[in-house]
C-alpha cells in the first residue's frame, strides 16, 4: 500500500474524498458523472435514449431560428419511414389504425353521400331539356356527361370565406365575393361559429375532430372544413355541389402546410395570415342563373323558310329518286333490256347495260315512269336477247306467215299451225336457221295447201286470151278494150305479185308476127303493139317487174296463133331473178 501511495506523489497522500472533490473542482464532474459519461460514450442505446428527450426540442429550435427548413427534413423522413415500411411494415400501420380508419370511414361515408345526391338530382332532372342540352354538349365535347352534369346541376353563390384559430376561435383572414351591401361582419360571424361549435362539443359530448360541418339559417348555409389548428368556413347562397367541400379541404391542407408553425403557436397577431387569401380565393365559386332571353322572331322565321326550302328539295330529291327506282325497275323487268349499272354525269342519271333491237324503246319506259327524258341517257350496247317472247318476234319478222299462220316457241321449238302455201312452208324450212334461239321447226299442226291444180287452170284461162289486129293496127278497139278489162280482172283473180313472196308469176306479152314482106317493119310493129299491152297493164296496177315483151315470128313457132295477134304466157320466177 505504501508503495502505491508512494509513486502517486502528492496525490497518492489524498483520501478518495478528496480526490473526488478535486476532479470535480478541476473538470466538473465527480465519479459518477464520469463512470454515467463512459456508459453514453460506450453504450449507443443508452447514448440515443439519453439524447430521445432533447431532439425534437433542438428541432424545433433550429426551425425557429431558421438553420434547418421543413424541405431539409421531408426526404429524411421520407427515407426513414421507407426503410421502417421495408423492415417492418406491420409497426407502421398499427401505428397509423387509430388515426386513419375513422378518417377513412368518415371520408367513404361523405363520398356515398355526395353520390346518392349527385344521383338524385341527376334522376330528377335527367329528362328535361337543359339536361338533353347537356347530353348532346357531352357528345360534341371532350367532357363527359358527369362532369357536364356537376359543373351544370347547381345554381349557388359563396359570398364570405372565413379562416378562424380553432383554440382561440379568433378570424385569422376573410374575403367576400366583392358585394359589400349584402357582406357580413366578419368578426361577428367568427365569433358566433365558435360559439355554436363550442356549444355543440360541450351539449353533445362530441370529439374535437367530429365537430360541425354544415349550418343552415334560412336560404344561407354555412359549411364548415376543419384542420388540426384552424377552421374554413364559407357562407353559401342556394345547393352548392360537393366540389366545393373538396376545395375547402384543399385550402385547408394547404394552409396547414405553409403556416403550420405559425398556426400552432399563434399569438394573436393575424397579419402573417394574409398569405392564406389566395387559398380562401379558390373557395369563393358560384353559378349564375342564365337570364331569359327573348325570342330571336326573325332568326326563327329564317330558320323555318331554310328548313321549307331544304326540306322542298329534300322531297324533290326523294321524289324523283323513287322514279328513277321506279324506272329502273321497268327497264330490268322489259324482256331483251339488262342494265349493268347507273351513274350521275351532269345531273343525269346514265344507265349502262344491253338492249335487244325488237324490245321497247327505253324512252318510252321512261316516259311510263313519268321520267323526264332530259333527267336520264341510256347507254345501252345492241345484243341479241334469247328470250321466248323476242325469239318469237324475231321469228315473224323473218318468215313474214299469212294471217292464217300462228307461230308459237317454245323449249327452242318453232311451233306453226294454221294453214298455208307449200310455198311458204318451204322458204321457211329453208330460214329458221337464221332465227338465233330456234333449234327445230314444228309444222305437224300445219295444213299446208298447194296451188298446182288451180294455177294451172288459171294459167290456161289466163293464156286462152289472144288479141288480132289489122295489117299494121295497133291501138285496141272497143271490142279488145272490153276483152283486155275481163283479162285483167282474171289476172288480178288468181295471181298474187308481192315481190315477198318465195317466187312471183311473171307475165310475157308475145306479140306475133311474119316473115312475108319487110320482116323488121313487121317485127317493130309487133313489138309496139306487145309494148301497148304492157303499158295498159301497168296502169292496171300490175307491176313492171314481172311483165316481159316479147316479139314471135309464127313461121318458128308452134302455138298456132294467127299472124299480127298478141298472146300471154305465164310463169313462176324467185323475185331476186328479176
Amino acid at each position: 500500500m505504501a508503495g502505491k501511495n508512494s509513486n502517486m506523489g502528492f496525490f497518492g497522500n489524498l483520501s478518495e474524498v478528496k480526490m473526488n472533490e478535486l476532479r470535480k473542482m478541476l473538470i466538473g464532474l465527480d465519479t459518477e458523472d464520469l463512470r454515467r459519461l463512459a456508459l453514453l460514450v460506450n453504450d449507443p442505446e443508452a447514448f440515443a435514449e439519453e439524447i430521445s428527450d432533447l431532439l425534437p426540442h433542438s428541432i424545433k429550435i433550429m426551425l425557429e431560428k431558421d438553420n434547418i427548413s421543413y424541405s431539409s427534413l421531408i426526404p429524411l423522413v421520407e427515407e426513414a419511414l421507407k426503410d421502417s415500411i421495408k423492415r417492418d411494415p406491420h409497426t407502421l400501420a398499427n401505428i397509423l389504425f387509430p388515426i386513419m380508419m375513422p378518417a377513412i370511414r368518415k371520408a367513404v361515408a361523405e363520398d356515398i353521400k355526395n353520390m346518392v345526391d349527385s344521383l338524385n338530382s341527376t334522376l330528377e332532372n335527367g329528362f328535361s331539356p337543359k339536361r338533353i342540352g347537356w347530353r348532346f354538349k357531352a357528345l360534341f365535347s371532350n367532357r363527359s356527361y358527369a362532369e357536364i352534369v356537376l359543373s351544370n346541376a347547381y345554381i349557388f353563390r359563396v359570398r364570405q370565406v372565413f379562416h378562424i384559430h380553432k383554440n382561440t376561435g379568433l378570424l385569422l383572414n376573410s374575403i367576400s365575393d366583392g358585394d359589400a351591401a349584402e357582406s357580413k361582419d366578419a368578426d361577428m360571424v367568427s365569433s358566433m361559429l365558435s360559439a355554436i361549435k363550442d356549444f355543440v362539443q360541450d351539449s353533445f359530448d362530441v370529439d374535437g375532430s367530429n365537430g360541425l360541418d354544415t349550418i343552415t339559417i334560412g336560404k344561407f348555409n354555412i359549411w364548415i372544413e376543419q384542420g388540426p389548428f384552424s377552421i374554413i368556413a364559407t357562407i353559401v347562397d342556394g345547393d352548392a355541389p360537393s366540389h366545393l367541400r373538396t376545395v375547402m379541404k384543399e385550402a385547408v391542407e394547404k394552409i396547414h402546410l405553409k403556416q403550420s408553425l405559425e398556426l400552432e403557436k399563434f399569438d394573436g397577431d393575424v397579419d402573417v395570415f394574409e398569405k392564406s387569401t389566395a387559398f380562401l380565393n379558390n373557395c369563393l365559386l358560384s353559378e349564375q342563373k342564365e337570364k331569359k332571353k327573348k325570342k330571336p322572331v326573325i332568326l326563327i322565321i329564317l330558320l323555318i323558310l331554310l328548313l321549307a326550302i331544304g326540306g322542298y328539295f329534300a322531297y324533290s330529291i326523294i321524289e324523283r329518286n323513287i322514279r328513277i327506282d321506279n324506272l329502273e325497275e321497268l327497264l330490268k323487268a322489259e324482256p331483251g333490256i339488262i342494265i349493268t349499272g347507273d351513274e350521275c354525269e351532269d345531273g343525269k342519271t346514265v344507265f349502262e347495260g344491253l338492249r335487244d333491237p325488237l324490245t321497247t324503246n327505253p324512252y318510252k319506259l321512261a316516259e311510263k315512269a313519268d321520267v323526264d327524258t332530259t333527267e336520264v341517257t341510256f347507254n345501252l350496247k345492241p345484243y341479241i336477247s334469247l328470250e321466248d317472247k323476242l325469239i318469237l318476234q324475231r321469228a315473224i319478222e323473218i318468215l313474214k306467215p299469212t294471217t292464217k299462220v300462228r307461230l308459237s316457241f317454245s323449249n327452242g321449238i318453232l311451233f306453226a299451225a294454221g294453214e298455208a302455201q307449200d310455198s311458204w312452208v318451204k322458204s321457211s324450212q329453208e330460214n329458221f336457221g337464221l332465227i338465233a334461239g330456234v333449234k327445230r321447226f314444228d309444222i305437224t299442226a300445219l295444213y299446208i295447201k298447194t296451188n298446182s291444180t288451180l294455177i294451172k287452170q288459171t294459167t290456161l284461162s289466163i293464156e286462152k286470151y289472144y288479141f288480132v289486129f289489122n295489117y299494121k293496127k295497133v291501138e285496141l278497139n272497143r271490142d279488145q278494150k272490153i276483152k283486155f278489162n275481163n283479162l285483167i280482172n282474171e289476172v288480178n283473180r288468181v295471181l298474187d305479185f308481192n315481190l315477198s313472196q318465195d317466187s312471183v308469176p311473171v307475165i310475157v306479152v308475145i306479140a306475133h308476127t311474119s316473115y312475108d314482106g319487110n320482116a323488121e317493119g313487121n317485127k317493130k310493129v309487133a313489138f309496139e303493139r306487145a309494148q301497148q299491152f304492157i303499158n295498159l297493164m301497168i296502169n292496171a296496177d300490175i307491176p313492171m317487174e314481172v311483165l316481159v315483151p316479147k316479139t314471135d315470128f309464127i313461121e318458128d313457132s308452134d302455138e298456132g296463133f294467127p299472124v299480127r295477134s298478141v298472146s300471154f304466157k305465164v310463169f313462176y320466177s324467185k323475185p331476186e331473178d328479176l
